[in-house]
């Protein structure tokens, strides 16, 4: 394989396109072909990406957390089509809003006087049940809105774990019938407090014990590191301003609800080497380098395929065009419309600050791309794979 285009687009990304820095590993069936970072960790101290630091890594948390689910399902804990209240009871009559039902079906919203298009702010009860399907596809209705009422209440009235929370977000009023249209949401953190009943542990202990242990990912943990000196490897965070320059961000990652709250969704810490090893496991059919498996074959090629129904495909097309949304991530499906030189199947997501996983277990490659930077543009994740793609070899 020959990684001259992708390191030049790196070297690109941070002398052109202003980010701060990044840091990028390929594996190929277990053998590490390809590291390289460039640039730096903070700007403002002189601060040099030296390959050890630690990042907030935000959705990127969403494969690890699905992985541990579906180690849960191939031990029988529950099925796709089970209905999520059957776990947490407190999901069995979820309100939804009368005006996205009339928008559904195609009739204006009214008050009453002839009026379309405002908000009735009337609501309903959803004919569908949240399965949890639902969950991993994000169909479920639900919302990001991490300031809404539910949540504050919660917070005031001393939520501090993730069921607490999780309690809490089933007050939401869906935005859709569940099962019908694709939103990106709260999904995968409800998925956590089900690892949790299923599991019968807490949501960190089994990912520790059943994923971070085996594979030998010593620096993943959810929240912020607690001591002085994992805290002074965290990369800095930063955002592109007006003019696409790097500012400075608070260190801080807004999904953690509360103090014991461990994020499905966006809540974890970790490094690119750890990350790169986990990306690895799963383009080899779930078996790390060293024989331990954390999920079976049939178990990936589940999570790879696409489970969108036609209109939560389109509904995905304003956010990946050519791609569909297996459980829990992208997964490609029409290289016409992708505009990607990886094959159809290749599969992955993304985080908040930039960060980028890439599977593709017919080849047994995996990218991990990490950076500290929000406000990135999705181009360089198709420019990036396209960059890795031109130098593979038949």
């Amino acid at each position: 394989m020959d990684f001259t285009n992708l390191k030049n687009y790196l070297d690109v990304l941070v002398n052109e396109a202003k980010t701060p820095g990044v840091d990028c590993i390929v594996y190929k069936d277990h053998k590490e072909l390809f590291r390289y970072f460039t640039g730096m960790s903070d700007i403002e101290n002189g601060k040099e990406i030296n390959g050890n630091e630690l990042y907030l890594i935000f959705s990127m948390t969403k494969m690890i957390t699905v992985t541990a689910a579906l180690q849960l399902y191939e031990k029988g804990k529950y099925i796709m089509t089970d209905p999520v209240y059957k776990y947490l009871p407190e999901f069995e009559n979820m309100k939804i809003s009368v005006d996205e039902i009339y928008r559904d079906s195609g009739a204006s919203v009214t008050t009453g006087d002839n009026s379309s298009e405002e908000s009735t702010g009337e609501v309903s009860y959803a004919k569908n049940k949240i399965t949890i399907r639902d969950l991993f596809t994000m169909g479920a209705g639900l919302d990001y809105t991490l300031n809404a009422d539910y949540i504050l209440k919660a917070r005031e009235n001393g939520a501090k774990t993730t069921r607490d929370y999780v309690k809490a977000i089933a007050e939401t009023v869906l935005h859709f019938e569940p099962g019908t249209h694709y939103r990106y949401s709260l999904c995968h953190d409800v998925l956590g407090a089900l690892i949790e009943v299923w599991s019968g542990e807490k949501f960190g202990d089994y990912v520790k014990k059943n994923i971070f242990d085996p594979l030998g990912m010593k620096n993943t943990f959810f929240g912020l590191p607690k001591d002085e000196n994992n805290l002074s490897r965290m990369a800095v965070r930063y955002r592109f301003n007006e003019k696409r320059l790097p500012e400075r961000m608070k260190l801080e990652c807004v999904y953690i609800l509360g103090d014991e709250y461990e994020s499905g969704g966006a809540g974890l810490t970790s490094c690119t080497e750890d990350y790169a090893v986990f990306l690895d496991a799963i383009a080899c059919g779930g078996v790390s380098k060293d024989g331990k498996r954390i999920l079976s074959k049939a178990s990936i090629e589940l999570m790879s395929t696409n489970h969108l129904n036609e209109q939560q495909y389109k509904d995905f097309q304003t956010v990946r065009r050519g791609y569909g949304y297996g459980l829990g991530m992208r997964t490609h499906v029409d290289k016409a419309q992708s505009d990607s030189l990886s094959p159809v199947g290749e599969f992955g997501w993304d985080g908040a600050a930039g960060a980028f996983s890439m599977v593709d277990t017919k080849n047994k490659i995996s990218l991990t791309y990490f950076q500290s930077c929000h406000g990135w543009n999705v181009e360089i994740q198709t420019k990036m794979r396209n960059a890795l793609y031109s130098g593979i070899e038949d």
